[in-house]
């Protein structure tokens, strides 16, 4: 079982690949790569431990282990990029339809806000859980590793690669700026906010203007408002890692509290959390439906060839 899902996630990152290299070339965006020489260090040492553990001193545990990593980071890094193919995608902004559908909801951001104003304990709280996001993918791959549940690391894998794809597919269509540009009607012309706030607005209107035509890799960052990726990404931490009973006490509320947290750290509106549930839940049953069929294409392979 773990070599057929470490094949099938080689499989789905090289597409993966592939799809963001296309993507990258048909928007005209290259990216620039400027390693130090502690990276270029790392990844030597990655490297030469992986092929090491894999072919010379042979130990399956420690090799699917190492690669298991190199397809979380490669998927992760490969997800932020095909985002900037995605939002170079000059399509009118639908943050007017959104912010109905949030009215609809009956989701008002301004008492969001003012609520949180005046509980200074709960808004850490949000925003500490929301800091999360990519800190949770450590215990995911060292928790998977210790308990020996290596198939729950690729299934995660598989399941992050499938969720950032639609997640960057759906935002091609369905582009938007943030609630923060356009409710609370912040500078559009500033990364850094006279409260101190991030935004990625610049950016985002560089890439669908074309003023910027080149990624910096050492400074990627989200920018996909519709779906919230963080809120899929939430859901499959907890998927991920719920077969380990003991952690369910700790995931489920941090990631509660993440999900929270998007309206307030990530500008997010309330329409953006549910398509990002459904992009989880779907993603989830995408995942299940691939580790059922994987083996039943094996025994269908084996029997054509046995015949």
């Amino acid at each position: 079982m773990d070599d057929r899902l470490s094949s099938l996630a080689s499989q789905i990152t090289l597409a993966m690949a592939v799809l963001t290299a296309i993507s990258l070339n048909l928007v005209g965006l290259s990216v620039r790569v400027d390693l130090s020489a502690t990276m270029v260090a790392l990844i030597s040492g990655y490297a030469f431990l992986t092929i090491h553990y894999r072919f010379v001193r042979q130990n399956a545990g420690v090799a699917r282990a190492l690669i298991g990593f190199g397809q979380l980071v490669t998927v992760v890094v490969l997800g932020i990029m095909l985002s900037y193919a995605a939002t170079a995608m000059p399509l009118p902004y639908r943050d007017a339809e959104l912010h109905a559908i949030d009215r609809w909801l009956g989701f008002e951001r301004e008492t969001y806000l003012a609520f949180l104003r005046h509980n200074e304990g709960l808004r850490d709280a949000l925003s500490f859980a929301y800091n999360t996001l990519m800190r949770q993918n450590i215990p995911v791959l060292l928790v998977t590793i210790v308990a020996r549940r290596i198939d729950r690391l690729q299934a995660y894998i598989i399941a992050f690669a499938i969720a950032v794809t639609a997640t960057s597919a759906i935002a091609c269509f369905i582009p938007a700026a943030n609630a923060m540009i356009y409710v609370d009607q912040v500078p559009t012309d500033l990364s850094t906010l006279p409260d101190g706030g991030h935004s990625y607005f610049p950016t985002l209107e560089g890439l669908r203007n074309g003023t910027i035509r080149s990624i910096n890799f050492g400074r990627l960052e989200g920018l996909v408002p519709f779906p919230s990726f963080h809120t899929a990404n939430a859901v499959l931490f907890v998927w991920a890692l719920w077969p380990i009973r003991m952690l369910r006490v700790v995931l489920l509320p941090l990631n509660l509290l993440l999900i929270a947290a998007t309206p307030l750290c990530g500008a997010h509106y309330a329409t953006d959390i549910v398509g990002g549930a459904v992009v989880a839940f779907g993603t989830i049953a995408a995942t299940a439906w691939l580790l059922r069929a994987q083996p039943a294409n094996e025994r269908l392979v084996e029997a054509v060839a046995a015949s």
